[in-house]
Formats: structure tokens, sequence, C-alpha cells
């Protein structure tokens, strides 16, 4: 608890003063090993301690010598101080507050305790020890812990479970700041095979496919031993989980996982862990890092209920700024919403212990979802602003099937017409499998080569044939004769492609973006390497200009490690930590020859250094990505950008 050598060092002069009637600062010194000014600031802290706690003082005449001035029962309280076991010399308010606390909750578990026996563990007089009871009673309130003085009785703690696993998991990882957090849990719970509890849970990350961090790995052991001694006791107290809670608890991975450790403790031992005991630790996983529970007293309920108040408001967040990208209302989907809301649960388990997961259609995602993927790239931002974790590629690639649905329910009815040659069988069955793949897709008029007229064809979003046309016509989707599912997706991407143009409002960047851009951070025909030399040559100057901290280069290669960046249509968007941005910025860079970026072939990079911190930057950050995904949803579009010859014509180009 206390620093040991310091310890020593006092524990050396306390037996010097006891063993002599007079001592000099230079005897001292000489025999402890220490300078004379050193000894004389210990003999002045010792002294304050030994007034303070009623033992005595150490008189000084001046070139004659020091002296303890000490009755016998005085004397004694010292020579059993230094040669206690603990050897724990009380040295100040903090320090005497932990010891005190360490022997106020070992009391709640296994003996009691009173002012008197406190007062004689800790060498205090009672008055002190009194002032040391008032601290630990201010600590304790935080978790809503009262500690009552009981007479004729002594010490004694009012609180519940929950409060009292709180404040002794917090006590252990926090007050104590020791590293042997098994010498800790063995004090307050004598007995217990810490070794097998340890192993259970070594064994059932193993399991999951994740390596928990030590404060996560420190705090699960702590809880799960709690549980464990608490079922080895006679008297055992229960925590008080509703069954509404169970039940709420059960859709998440941490219950399962909780479930999983105690489960592998209790394979050796003749113990029932109870599903309340289950569902405390599952909390306690779920809320790790995540919100900040504030050991307020509010209960488990509470607890739960934030944490998902939290996923909520961030899933509705997520609804409106897609509805806002798109100009799709999605608001009242009811259906987006839980989609999503159920899926984010499992998914921030995963992301928050590293679970790997990966999503088998994600290249057919990239390749056929190319818009929904760039909208759900923003919500990644969203994501990490909220939560503090990265996304994955994978994970986001499932996101982006959520809101393609979305938009396909809420979107407006196509109209097309079918030119084809075939049966009328034939035509039909197209008609109805184009009908049940595309939920858009309500009306198709059928005409034969020989009738079709494109003058009569003003009326209809989509023109879809078996046989060249040979027409101009950006509506018109050749597909063979019996629709297999290459001319299935055509068709859909075709419906996505007239949904966003009819969603589209005019082509430009609102005024309050055009302050991400500037000339300066604009690089037209670069000749690079590779991806590294790029970034680093946009970094230095986003740093020079002091728009980014050193350190935010280097989050954007962090990023880059987790998850690719690569869009489509040659084109990469970059980002980075937000906390590592002073200024809001787009940095653009189109390239003489095309680099690998992932697996893929880029020259047109947006590094995309934009923060979602107050409700200013994210309405401007989604403004900008409205528009964005405008810039690049088309070859011909990202054509353009690389013909720009200059990063003047360039910034001109964003900002008309």
């Amino acid at each position: 608890m206390n620093d040991n050598k310091s310890n020593y060092y006092t524990q050396q002069i306390l037996k010097a003063f006891l063993e002599n009637d007079m001592v000099t600062n230079n005897q001292l010194a000489s025999e402890i090993g220490l300078s004379e000014k050193t000894i004389r600031t210990k003999i002045d802290a010792i002294n304050t301690m030994l007034m303070e706690n009623g033992l005595g003082e150490i008189c000084k005449k001046p070139r004659i010598g020091m002296w303890l001035n000490a009755d016998e029962y005085q004397r004694s309280k010292i020579l059993m101080n230094i040669t206690s076991s603990n050897r724990d010399v009380i040295q100040n308010d903090q320090t005497r507050m932990i010891a005190a606390l360490r022997r106020i909750l070992k009391m709640n578990r296994t003996t009691s305790l009173t002012t008197r026996q406190l007062a004689d563990s800790l060498y205090l007089s009672v008055p002190t020890a009194l002032k040391v009871i008032n601290d630990c009673k201010d600590w304790l309130k935080i978790f809503s812990i009262d500690l009552n003085i009981i007479r004729n009785k002594g010490l004694e703690l009012e609180c519940s479970e929950v409060s009292y696993r709180l404040a002794l998991k917090n006590f252990i990882m926090k007050m104590e700041n020791t590293s042997d957090i098994d010498a800790s849990i063995l004090y307050f719970m004598p007995g217990l095979n810490l070794n097998l509890i340890r192993k259970s849970i070594i064994s059932t990350e193993k399991e999951w496919g994740f390596n928990l961090a030590d404060e996560s790995f420190n705090e699960i052991l702590i809880y799960s031993c709690m549980s464990v001694f608490e079922c080895m006791q006679d008297k055992r107290k229960s925590l008080q989980i509703s069954k509404s809670e169970l039940k709420t608890l059960s859709q998440y991975s941490e219950y399962r996982l909780a479930e999983m450790v105690f489960k592998k403790i209790t394979e050796t031992m003749d113990l029932e862990i109870p599903v309340e005991d289950i569902a405390f630790l599952s909390i306690q996983i779920l809320c790790a890092r995540m919100i900040d529970q504030g050991y307020n007293g509010t209960g488990l309920h509470s607890i739960l209920e934030e944490y998902d108040s939290k996923l909520e408001a961030f899933v509705k967040k997520v609804i409106d700024v897609v509805s806002n990208v798109t100009n799709v209302d999605l608001t009242n989907d009811e259906e987006l919403y839980r989609g999503l809301l159920l899926h984010l649960r499992p998914m921030i388990f995963r992301m928050k212990y590293e679970r790997t997961y990966t999503n088998e259609l994600t290249g057919y995602i990239k390749s056929e979802l190319k818009q929904t993927l760039r909208i759900s790239w923003l919500i990644s931002v969203l994501f990490e602003e909220d939560f503090g974790l990265k996304i994955t590629e994978d994970e986001l690639s499932y996101i982006a099937l959520y809101i393609q649905s979305a938009l396909d329910r809420n979107s407006a009815p196509i109209t097309a017409v079918l030119v084809s040659n075939a049966s009328m069988g034939i035509n039909q069955m197209i008609c109805d499998k184009l009908k049940r793949s595309c939920d858009e897709l309500k009306t198709i008029r059928v005409s034969s080569m020989h009738d079709f007229n494109i003058r009569d064809c003003e009326d209809v979003n989509l023109i879809i044939t078996t046989k060249h046309l040979y027409l101009e016509d950006p509506r018109i989707v050749e597909i063979s004769d019996w629709l297999n599912d290459t001319g299935v997706n055509k068709v859909k991407e075709k419906i996505r492609q007239i949904n966003y143009q009819s969603n589209e409002k005019k082509v430009h960047f609102d005024a309050a973006c055009h302050q991400l851009f500037e000339p300066d951070l604009i690089f037209v025909h670069q000749k690079v390497k590779d991806k590294a030399e790029l970034l680093n040559l946009i970094g230095k100057k986003l740093v020079k200009k002091g728009y980014v901290t050193n350190k935010y280069i280097q989050t954007v290669f962090d990023r880059e490690n987790i998850t690719p960046t690569s869009i489509g249509n040659g084109v990469a968007i970059p980002h980075g930590d937000q906390n590592e941005i002073n200024e809001a910025k787009v940095a653009i860079a189109t390239l003489q020859e095309p680099i690998l970026w992932d697996s893929e072939k880029v020259d047109v990079v947006f590094l995309l250094v934009v923060k979602m911190s107050n409700e200013f930057e994210a309405n401007r950050t989604q403004m900008f990505y409205k528009q964005y995904i405008k810039l690049v949803d088309s070859d011909e579009k990202v054509n353009i950008l690389r013909s720009i010859e200059s990063n003047v014509d360039f910034y001109t180009y964003l900002v008309q």
C-alpha cells in the first residue's frame, strides 16, 4: 500500500529512537545510509505522524541531539507498528483511508469490526480513527453505501449487494494501486481456487476468439470471484434482477459470454451459479468502456436502460443521416430501425473485443451496391464518435444491406417496358421474376421488337430489352432471353441509379461546405509510388497549416490497417481520428498513374479530415457527404475530376 523503501527507512528511524536515549542526524545518516538533509526531512514527517496519532513526539536540542518523548504505552504501540507483519506505517490521510477501507470492506464479507478494533489495527487513537472513518464514509457514498457506527455493535455497511460489488471491484482495481490483483482478491475472498477461475476465463477467451485487455480481464476475474465466493457462503446475499431484465439481457452476446465463463468454472466444482450472477457479470462486460454507470445506486435496470437508450439514439441518428444524404425519408421505417438496433448489439461486442467477423457478401456489395456502401462510410464516422470503436469493412457491408433494403422499400414505383420477340409465356415469366426481385417495379408493359418505338416510352423509367436496340438512351438495360441472375442485377442497379437521380437536387456543394476546401490542399496529377507516400505528402501539408496534430496521419494509417477505404471507380476516402483534428478540411489528390490501394487500383483520393463533435460539424459533414457521393458515383463524373489540370481549377469546380 505504501512505498516499501520509504516504509523501511521510517521503520529504521523509529527503531533507533526506541533503542537509544539520544540520537543525532549524523549518527542516523551513517547507520541508515541517507544524507543528513534527507534524515531531517523524514524525522519532521515522522514527528507529525506521531503527534497526530497520540504516540508522543520527537524533541530536539541544538548541538546535543534528539530523543523520543513517549510513555511506555506509546512506545509499545510504536514497537507493535514496526514489528507488525504487515509493516504499514500510516503516513497521511489518503493512506489511512485506504487502509481503513480495506478492513471495512473485508468486514462486510467475513468479520465484524468496532471503532476501537479499527483504531488499534491502524495504530491510531480513537479520535483520529473517527476522522478516518468520516473520509471512508465520503468514498463509500459514491457507491450509494452508508457506513454507520452502531452503539455496542460497531461499524456496519448499509447497501445493496450490487453497490457493494461495484465498490469492492473499484477498490481492488483502483484504490490499492497494486499489481498483485490475486493477493487483493484472496484477502477479501479467502479460500477461492483462483487458478481455476482464471483458467476458465482464459479458456473462454480462446473459444470465443479474442484476447481481453488486462483491465477487462481483471474486472471479469474479480466479479467472477465475487459470485463464486458468495455461492460458497452459508448466507448468500442475492442480487435483485427482474425477469424482464433477464429477458432483455439474454439478447446480448455478453450474456452468453458470462454464461460460458461460469459454466467452465463450475464444471469441477459442486456449485450452481444463479442466473442473477450471470446477468450481473454480463452487464459489467456490456458496459465496459461504453457508458459511465456512475456508481450512483441507480441499479442494474437503469444501467441497462442507459445502454439501450444510447443504442436507440444512435440508430435514430444513423437513419436521419441516411435520409438526409439520399433525400429518401426513412425515419418512419420501423423495419430499418429494428434491424439496425438488433444488428448493432452483437456488432459492438465483436468490435469491442476484436472478434473477427467475415461477411461473404462484402465483395458483391462493393461491386453491386457502391452507392449504398459509400453512404455507409459516413456511418463509420458516427460510430467512432459515439462509441470510440473503428468499424470494419465487413461490418459496414452488412449495414449497407439494411440501408439498401430500406431504400428499396421506400423508393417511388418504377414503370418499365419489356422489348422482346419471345413468346407470351416467356415474357410473362420475365415480368413476374423481375417484379419478385425488384419491389419498386410495379408496372411492366410488353412490346415486340417490331412494334417498339422509343417515342412511345416517355412515361416509363426503364426500357428492358432482350435484343440490342441500337439506341442511345440511359434507360435501356439489355438482358438475356431467360433472365439470369446477371440480368436481374443489371435491372436492380439501373433502378438504383434512377432512384438516386430522381432524388438528386442541383449538383453543387452547399456554401457551408466551401470552407472545407482550399487550393493548397488539392494536389493534381501527382506522381507517387504508393499509398504511404501520398498520405505522408498530404499529412505534412495539413500539419504545416495547423489543421491536424502530428499524430493525425498515423491514425489514418491505423484505420487503413483495419478497414479498406477504396470505394470503387478508382476512388479512395481515407480518414483518421477526429481527436487529432484542429480544423475540418478535405484534402484531394489525383494521380498520374493509379496505385494499389488495398486490393484495388486508385488514382483519385479524398482525405476526409472531418469532424462530428458538435451539431454544426455534424450537419456540415452530412451536407458534404451528400454531394460527395454524387460527385464520384460514376466513371464519367470521376473522369471529369481526373481531367482537371490545376488545383485552382479543381477548387473552382467544387465551389461553383
